[in-house]
């Protein structure tokens, strides 16, 4: 149910829009420039909002949008651009606060910020006057020697949530080529039903989705990937169908491939927090506070629980795998009940029933735990250690295809889309966590590794 933007193959990427009009030999940028240089004082400051300082980009990024915003640019002020990588320098100018570099410029300051930092500043003057500088501003970037090497597929939504909810034809899944400035093409659209988080196994090769299909909240496709892939009734599971006598819904949340295909792995006997909200950014509460997991073979086509991941007193979710497939990592707390709906038995809890949980100071946390996957037989789970028992709510654990590292989200409370939610990076099998620069002031989450290891793509 959550908006996710989950991965075929993976980077940090950004939007690219058009430039403003510049150019690089204008004669009062290159006044401004060398009246700055004189200055004995710096003058009013200016920020660069985008890219940030110290970004690293990929070598086959196209050419990014600078944008910069300053109290002093209402004044009609143009703006000089100069950029210094090793011992060169590129000088631009822009009527407006953004500028695009061409493409022989940028291919240039790739090559030169390989091997050091590039210097970009930005100073604000009066058309009139380019000598009598009003602002300026820099940062620090680079350029990487590690391609990124694969697209990244991800999830187009229109907001508030509960809009998409209503009309699931609307959502789009689009695959971004890195390499490129065109609007990511769309791969897959025009779903009757509401199709959620999705997964790959490690080649590539297949996908798994959650499908609202025949109203049973716990459908699962699985395809082979082709040139055309149709995801038809065949290709459907559903997760309602381990242990169905116990006459339990289920919702199978957060499902996940194996990196060989041949397993996924899911929380079934699951319920959750779901009230919608008309806040555009986070429009929605969700997170489960019972479930197991399961897994699913694809080659006997059976369902089994994972030992060491179904006790019911606790609530076992957000399961992911090791690159090797020997560990399932998932989120661990313990189940918590609503009396007064216990008859019922509601996969989602809405608002009503979930007013304890939107109480000021209530609590829900995670932790990271993760049980050998022993081919499906399971074994005796552990808290992986600086991802647990720290106070904080620890989840969406993301392992690199390498098996060296870790990346999960930690927030004050409960799982998805929380404001306060930031990526943390530290050893796979535990140890101490560090914050990751690349966080930004709100929600951090649904990131996912490059396959080599290199890059993260993240939503914030």
């Amino acid at each position: 149910m959550a908006r996710d933007v989950l991965f075929l193959l993976f980077l940090a990427a950004a939007i690219l829009v058009g430039c403003a009009r510049s150019s690089e030999s204008d004669a009062a940028a290159a006044t401004a420039l060398a009246a700055f240089d004189a200055l004995r004082a710096p003058p009013a400051p200016l920020t660069i909002t985008y890219p940030r300082n110290g970004t690293v980009f990929p070598p086959e990024f196209p050419p990014p949008t600078f944008r910069w915003q300053s109290a002093a640019s209402g004044n009609g002020l143009a703006w000089a651009i100069r950029v210094r990588p090793g011992g060169e320098q590129l000088v631009a100018s822009s009527s407006s606060p953004e500028w695009r570099p061409n493409p022989s410029a940028w291919a240039r300051i790739k090559k030169l910020s390989a091997a050091a930092d590039a210097t970009v500043t930005v100073v604000g003057f009066p058309p009139a006057t380019p000598e009598a500088v009003a602002c300026s501003g820099e940062v620090r970037i680079r350029t990487s020697t590690d391609p990124v090497g694969a697209p990244i597929m991800y999830r187009d939504v229109p907001l508030p949530f509960i809009y998409a909810v209503k009309n699931p034809d609307t959502i789009r899944w689009r695959l971004i080529d890195v390499s490129s400035d065109r609007m990511p093409p769309v791969v897959l659209e025009n779903l009757p039903v509401c199709g959620n988080c999705h997964s790959f196994d490690a080649r590539g090769e297949t996908l798994g989705m959650d499908v609202d299909y025949a109203n049973d909240k716990g459908s699962y496709v699985i395809a082979k990937l082709t040139g055309k892939t149709v995801l038809s009734r065949d290709k459907i599971i559903t997760w309602s169908d381990y242990r169905r006598e116990d006459a339990e819904y289920t919702f199978g949340l957060l499902s996940q491939v194996s990196p060989d295909g041949r397993y996924v792995v899911s929380t079934v006997k699951d319920r959750s927090v779901f009230v919608p909200r008309p806040d555009l950014r986070y429009s929605q509460l969700f997170f489960p506070i019972r479930g197991i997991l399961a897994v699913y073979d694809r080659q006997t086509k059976r369902f089994s629980s994972l030992p060491g991941a179904d006790d019911p007193a606790f609530v076992q979710s957000n399961p992911t795998w090791s690159p090797d497939g020997k560990w399932i990592y998932f989120c661990r707390t313990k189940a918590a009940t609503i009396p007064e709906d216990e008859e019922h038995r509601a996969v989602l809890i809405t608002q009503h029933l979930a007013r304890h949980f939107l109480k000021a100071n209530s609590e829900f946390k995670y932790d990271i735990c993760r049980v050998p996957f022993n081919g499906g037989k399971g074994g005796t789970p552990g808290p992986v250690p600086g991802a647990s028992d720290n106070g904080k709510s620890n989840y969406f654990p993301r392992l690199s295809p390498d098996g060296k590292w870790m990346v999960f989200c930690r927030a004050e409370n409960f799982m998805l889309l929380q404001p306060d939610s930031k990526l943390y990076i530290m050893p796979a099998g535990g140890g101490e966590p560090r914050l990751m620069t690349c966080n930004t002031g709100d929600m951090n989450s649904w990131h996912s590794w490059s396959p080599n290891s290199k890059w993260l793509v993240f939503s914030t």
